[in-house]
């Protein structure tokens, strides 16, 4: 089933910035994505590319990116002839196309918008949905729905309050199924802004782009005080825990740590070496029901990332550590800086690249967290991804505003597709022996989850396996 027409166009993010989508046309119809935007470059990402014209969209405009598509892309890769299903050729083909490290020549938005609409192509062209189109080309054979990391609180550079850190997170690791922890993650979400409501003001209940309530705090400890009771006078003590964003490259300045970096007269000689805020991540952990540092030091301090993995069992989860490149991915394992990565779809500019990032990770026992951006779409592509993958967490911000909303209904329709089939990582979230060990809920080399591919309604997809292995399933 070649590609018959390839056409992108500008659309907007949820951000409103420009950012680009793809129609794609095969013998079996349309299919559509947008891909997400980048908030803010960091350094080892893949480029996309802008127009650089100051009166339009303040130069991020998409333009030059579409047109590379609808000139380039296209009319090369409608010439090969290539199937949809056949994934790594085409994105192989694009990267040689591009001929760049870095994808600067064509974009890796446009790059990375062909990628994404040829998977759900693939998907359709093998008459299987595209969470399973997604574990076939990674070698999954096993299936779980992740815990959803829901932003609370915000701090840092995108709040003026007296929170040093980015975000304050709830993950329900106890709820029973992906709808439990979706409801606790809601109802936590909801007695919160009716508290601060109540508490300071009404403009206290408008939110980031992550959907996070930046209120009024003075410090960390009073943003970790503050969820704990909320957990507690929600009824969800042992079911919901915290997890932090510290994003320290933000506070990071000559060296070391400054946790007022907020103050324009914070004081050089009380910032923190990487040992002392170490030291605060830990006492965290033991006072607060805390289980996620993500970002917890600058992304090149990697002796810091690797003395503080050594120390806790707790999940150190790192984002800008190596923003899905693969040369970072393979440093991180190397150096065993944190136990658990992120994967960003519009990093690495290929789906290809995705996977064997997973893929990596997974052999070397890390786990993974599929995050999205601030600059995302309402497509639906991440939740497929993550299912797909079985990566056990997903971090798509609050359970607030339409782009982040859609993704986690899109987790749940999965939920009830797969019925009884259906396996939530729940304490198991960093899907490798670390988080057995530190809650002692199951001993290393046990397995909490069913194999793949037999749902109970067998119209979801057909299946290859025999009636025996589906009794054993059973």
């Amino acid at each position: 089933m070649p590609i018959k027409i390839l056409l992108a166009r500008q659309i907007l993010d949820a951000t409103g910035i420009p950012t680009v989508e793809v129609d794609m046309v095969t013998e079996l119809g349309l299919f559509r994505i947008g891909v997400p935007s980048t908030d803010v470059k960091k350094v080892a990402e893949a480029v996309q590319m802008r127009d650089g014209i100051p009166s339009e969209y303040n130069g991020k405009g998409v333009t030059m990116a579409v047109k590379n598509i609808n000139t380039i892309i296209g009319p090369e890769l409608i010439k090969q002839n290539l199937e949809v299903t056949m994934q790594k050729e085409i994105d192989q083909f694009m990267i040689a196309l591009d001929g760049t490290e870095n994808k600067s020549r064509l974009g890796s938005n446009a790059i990375m918008a062909v990628s994404l609409v040829v998977a759900k192509a693939g998907g359709a062209k093998k008459g299987v949905p595209l969470y399973r189109h997604i574990s076939d080309m990674a070698g999954v054979t096993s299936i779980i729905l992740p815990v959803p990391h829901f932003v609370i609180l915000t701090g840092g550079i995108i709040a003026s309050n007296g929170l040093p850190f980015q975000e304050y997170i709830i993950m329900p690791t106890g709820a029973a199924s992906f709808a439990e922890a979706v409801r606790i993650g809601s109802e936590i979400y909801h007695y919160v802004k009716n508290i601060i409501k109540s508490k300071y003001s009404i403009e206290t209940t408008y939110v980031s782009d992550s959907g996070g309530f930046a209120i009024p705090l003075e410090s960390h400890r009073d943003a970790l005080l503050f969820l704990t009771d909320a957990i507690k006078q929600c009824g969800y003590v042992g079911k919901a825990e915290i997890a932090i964003n510290a994003a320290a490259s933000d506070l990071f300045k000559d060296g070391a740590y400054d946790l007022e970096f907020k103050n324009p007269n914070s004081n050089p000689q009380e910032y923190m070496s990487s040992d002392k805020l170490a030291e605060v991540y830990l006492d965290n952990m033991k006072e607060f029901p805390v289980c996620s540092i993500e970002d917890a030091f600058e992304y090149d301090d990697w002796a810091a990332w690797s003395t503080l993995a050594a120390r806790t069992q707790s999940q150190l989860f790192g984002n800008d550590l190596t923003q899905t490149n693969l040369r970072r991915v393979g440093l991180a394992v190397e150096k065993k800086a944190g136990n658990t990565i992120a994967l960003r779809l519009n990093q690495a500019g290929t789906l290809t690249e995705v996977i064997e990032a997973y893929k990596i990770l997974k052999t070397n026992g890390f786990g993974i967290v599929v995050c999205d951006r601030w600059g995302d779409t309402d497509d639906l592509f991440l939740s497929d991804l993550v299912v797909g993958l079985s990566a056990g967490q997903v971090k798509c911000g609050a359970p607030t505003r339409g782009e982040h909303i859609g993704k986690y209904n899109q987790i749940l329709r999965i939920e009830e597709e797969l019925g009884a089939l259906s396996k939530y990582a729940g304490s198991n979230f960093q899907s490798h022996s670390l988080s057995w060990s530190r809650r002692g809920d199951r001993p290393p080399g046990t397995t909490l989850h069913a194999k793949i591919w037999v749902p109970e309604d067998p119209r979801v997809f057909n299946s290859t396996i025999d009636l025996l292995e589906k009794e054993e399933l059973r």
